[in-house]
């Protein structure tokens, strides 16, 4: 899902959980909203450099609550 999704579905309340995974192959994080991860506009998984990077562009979509999980395993 994009953020432009993401926003609609925060707005309808339809959101349940919001996780930052650490992406052990990129050495990056991706977003997990209810088991889909953040895409770009060209349907790639978004990645982000730091966990703060992850933590802005979250708040900037108006979701201040989400977990953060570093381990897979």
């Amino acid at each position: 899902m994009t953020e432009r999704e993401l926003k609609l579905l925060l707005d309808a309340g339809a959101v349940k959980r919001v996780q930052v995974h650490y992406a052990v192959m990129s050495d990056g994080y991706m977003v997990v909203v209810d088991g889909r991860t953040l895409e770009t506009t060209k349907r790639e998984t978004r990645e982000f450099k730091t966990l703060d990077a992850a933590a802005r562009c979250l708040f900037k979509i108006g979701l201040a609550d989400f977990s953060v999980k570093l381990k897979t395993a």
